[in-house]
């Protein structure tokens, strides 16, 4: 699970919070045309959370017609209450607008957790102490309390049986794509630790009513620590604003673009940059191109390998466990006791810390797409060698880069798609892009003998861990080899370099030609 505090903060739009407003914990109520049902919602806080010191009340009103926002200020007025703040919107921001306002003014008046609760009496205002237990408790991130705890309960409650079978559809349909287990994604009634808040970039969600849905997902994301409990269902004569169609289409839509991101098949501004570790190990799964190369590396056996781009380590770990000593460079620095030596070099800018030549092996995996100048990376790699030994005596270098003419890209741009994603072959920090034929030009064009080409398959076995991956991974690897140039996800080259400049001139022939006298 990803600790979230140690995730960096988003940039803060308000850098002062709204005059007043000050506490531990912030009791936000939303409100539109909520004037029949604001004050019976105040009336019904329990008593003692308005005397708390820690505690503070936010009411905003979206813009409504009527007078809720009067209406609630006029009512603390009334009472002596001082920790109650209302504000009215000059404009309608949407259900989801509304809430970023109220998240955003949290955050920068420093809150450590939010509740929402809903102006118009349909959750209970006598829950709003076991939310506040809940999160001292369980030091949870989200808290959401669920009305589909029981489905009699529901019905009890006045929701209407079209309701409850939609809510348990989505939910059923959410809890399939994102792997969770939650009773319920569509309760209003919700609390949120506002270091979440901090780590995610809530204010790009959408501002209609799907913003739960999406704030939700972005929780997954991060591994945010989810906790439910049960709560009672009703219904009075509140209106419900809520489009059920076009809401049940955003749901499942936003759902599915955000497995889509988690695949690496889209990106999108929600999720991007969250994980705190951007590479996954895929050295355990049967055809991603990292345990292809080690395959390789084990028919080779090589006594020290020059990792070019090692990242975390994980593709060094395994060449160390088959006997090789690593020697790691990178930009970033790799998780600990990953390898035997590590040299910090960004290889788009830095002189390589290392010799090509004095290496039985040479790791290239998943890097020369990161670089401006690919051709002249490999040419320096040859050139930049000091090497003064036998012109035959050559490293084996393994080099991977995704296919951009797999059968999957090929689709989309049939349908007039392309998009970026956070992984995968249109990974947004990519800067060049090959085909198999490319890619074996490119090698020779740069003086690298190929050896071997090895199609690799859509790495379906992990992202999708079981049965169902290994089977659509056998598939795919099979189409791969059938025809590697539409099917193949990446390339790896088995390749060696040709003698450079100065192995060439140190062992050259000397013939002097004598002037004449």
């Amino acid at each position: 699970m990803t600790d979230i505090t140690e995730m960096p903060p988003t940039d803060p739009t308000v850098n002062a919070p709204f005059p007043g407003l000050r506490g531990r914990i912030l009791v936000f109520i939303v409100a539109y045309e909520a004037q029949k049902h604001i004050a019976g919602v105040l009336d019904r806080v329990p008593r003692e959370l308005w005397s708390d010191p820690d505690l503070h009340f936010l009411v905003i009103d979206d813009a409504s017609t009527d007078r809720s926002a009067n209406i609630a200020a006029e009512w603390a007025s009334q009472r002596g209450i001082r920790n109650l703040t209302a504000l009215r919107n000059p404009i309608n921001q949407g259900y989801g607008g509304n809430q970023k306002l109220g998240y955003r003014l949290a955050v920068a008046a420093g809150f450590e957790f939010v509740i929402l609760l809903h102006g118009d009496g349909q959750y209970a205002p006598e829950l709003l102490p076991q939310f506040i237990d809940t999160w001292k408790t369980e030091n949870a991130d989200v808290i959401l309390g669920s009305r589909m705890h029981s489905i009699q309960s529901a019905r009890a409650g006045g929701m209407r049986w079209y309701k409850v079978a939609g809510n348990r559809f989505l939910t059923g349909v959410q809890n399939r794509l994102t792997g969770k287990k939650l009773s319920e994604y569509h309760t209003g009634y919700r609390g949120y630790a506002t270091r979440f808040l901090r780590a995610v970039p809530f204010e790009v969600n959408t501002n209609e009513f799907h913003f739960d849905t999406e704030i939700l997902l972005q929780a997954f994301h991060v591994g945010a620590k989810v906790v439910e409990f049960p709560i009672p269902t009703h219904y009075g004569d509140e209106v419900c604003r809520v489009p059920h169609m076009a809401y049940a289409k955003n749901v499942i839509l936003s759902t599915v673009q955000y497995k889509l991101h988690r695949f690496g098949l889209m990106c999108s501004l929600k999720y991007r940059h969250l994980e705190p570790l951007r590479y996954r190990d895929k050295t355990s799964a049967m055809f991603t191109s990292h345990r292809l190369a080690l395959n390789e590396l084990a028919k080779a056996k090589p006594t020290n390998v020059l990792d070019l781009g090692c990242g975390p380590g994980f593709v060094a770990k395994e060449c160390e466990k088959l006997g090789a000593r690593v020697t790691g460079v990178d930009a970033y620095e790799p998780l600990a006791g990953m390898m035997s030596e590590f040299h910090h070099a960004n290889l788009e800018q830095d002189t390589l810390p290392a010799d090509i030549f004095d290496y039985d092996a040479v790791l290239l995996l998943d890097v020369i797409e990161h670089l401006a100048d690919p051709e002249r990376f490999l040419l320096d790699l040859r050139n930049g060698s000091q090497a003064t030994g036998e012109v035959r005596t050559a490293p084996t270098v393994i080099i991977s880069t995704p296919n951009i003419a797999f059968a999957g890209i090929r689709l989309n741009l049939l349908f007039g798609r392309f998009s970026y994603a956070e992984r995968g072959i249109l990974d947004i920090t990519h800067k060049r892009l090959f085909t198999k034929w490319t890619l074996l030009r490119t090698l020779r064009d740069c003086g690298y003998r190929i050896d071997k080409y090895v199609p690799v398959p859509a790495p379906f076995e992990a992202v999708m861990p079981g049965a169902t991956g290994r089977l659509l991974g056998r598939i795919s690897n099979v189409l791969a080899n059938v025809w590697p140039s539409m099917f193949a996800f990446q390339s790896l080259v088995v390749c060696r370099p040709l003698p450079g400049v100065h192995q060439l001139v140190s062992q050259s022939e000397r013939h002097m030609v004598q002037n004449a006298a």
